[in-house]
């Protein structure tokens, strides 16, 4: 018998002996709204836009970004907690943006190329972030050559540029690029000598988490440059459609609507990244062995202080309520448990 082996049968002799939670909710008691035609992206995996009082947000997108006359967009900022979305949203933003400019998809270092670069700053960049980077030159014993960052690439080539978690970055990275937001759609390169004007089809979209600890709020001038401003939630209804169990979908949407509300307190619930991992890892290895793995995740970040015990305990009854109560073990039981969910702990 593997260790695996003993260890899974272990936790079935345990979870004998626990108390069950109730009974989850009738399948009809939470409905979900109908998910939008998908858009198939280049790579094959579908993305179902969601939808802003009846619109779909890439329609409304395509209407504000002028692929003409950059100077004439409005800038988007998606605001959301992690995993709810935001960056399948920018990719089926470009992607559309792309296509609808007659662009064909291009074949980059083995990936699908559709006009799209994600860029993160952190707390450590600088004034030239956006403007330069520093590689290698091969065969050279050392040196390094400057040439131009992603973010003039896309002014260059007229590309869309997502800058994710932008509120992690000193304000001296974020405000060095205004001049490139305010109309002027241009960007000087001290290195160089150079300003660099942005081509038609340049955008810029935002992408970050208001609640991210350590983070900082946005420039203020910055409000106004991205003006169109998406508070994004989790596409429950897409992660159904993309075969999802419904009951873990249903509960999700149920916990995600009280944190949304402001109800219990709740700063974070699992969003749709959370819940297709717990629901891909189940498919893989099986429930029993997804969910401790599930389990581990929420206590780490536990420990860590990224989550409120509460929350942690918040996203186990959602498991209960989406009819996994049967692999519950006795909290006060001998396996490492996170809220009567065993965690994947290793055997001696």
């Amino acid at each position: 018998m593997s260790a695996i082996t003993a260890a899974l049968r272990q936790l079935d002799n345990v979870a004998a002996e626990g108390d069950l939670a109730p009974d989850p909710l009738p399948a009809d008691t939470l409905a979900l709204e109908a998910a939008s035609d998908p858009i198939v992206m280049p790579d094959g995996k579908r993305i179902y836009p969601p939808t802003l009082h009846g619109e779909r947000v890439d329609a409304l997108a395509l209407a504000l970004l002028d692929m003409d006359d950059p100077a004439r967009s409005s800038f988007l900022r998606l605001v959301g907690p992690p995993g709810a979305g935001k960056s399948q949203i920018a990719r089926a933003i470009a992607y559309r943006l792309w296509t609808s400019r007659g662009r064909p998809v291009e074949d980059r270092r083995g990936a699908p190329f559709y006009g799209f670069v994600e860029m993160q700053p952190g707390p450590s960049s600088d004034e030239f972030f956006f403007r330069h980077e520093w590689v290698p030159i091969g065969g050279s014993g050392g040196q390094v050559s400057l040439v131009d960052s992603a973010f003039v690439q896309a002014m260059r080539e007229g590309w869309v540029v997502m800058i994710d978690e932008v509120n992690t970055a000193r304000d001296v990275c974020l405000l060095s690029i205004n001049a490139t937001l305010d109309g002027r759609l241009a960007l000087y390169l001290s290195a160089t000598g150079e300003t660099v004007i942005a081509h038609p089809g340049f955008a810029v979209i935002l992408a970050y988490n208001p609640g991210l600890v350590g983070a900082t709020d946005i420039p203020d001038a910055w409000h106004s440059r991205f003006p169109a401003t998406l508070e994004v939630t989790s596409h429950w209804a897409a992660l159904a459609e993309l075969g999802a169990p419904a009951a873990l979908v249903r509960e999700a949407a149920a916990l995600d609507r009280q944190r949304i509300a402001g109800e219990d307190g709740l700063t974070w619930t699992p969003q749709f990244r959370d819940v297709e991992s717990l629901w891909r890892m189940s498919e893989r290895v099986g429930e029993r062995a997804a969910l401790a793995f599930f389990a581990s995740n929420l206590h780490e970040q536990v420990q860590a202080g990224k989550l409120q015990d509460a929350e942690a305990a918040a996203a186990c009854r959602m498991l209960d309520q989406a009819g996994y109560s049967k692999y519950r073990v006795r909290p006060s039981g001998g396996v490492p448990n996170l809220h009567g969910y065993a965690r994947a702990v290793t055997g001696g």
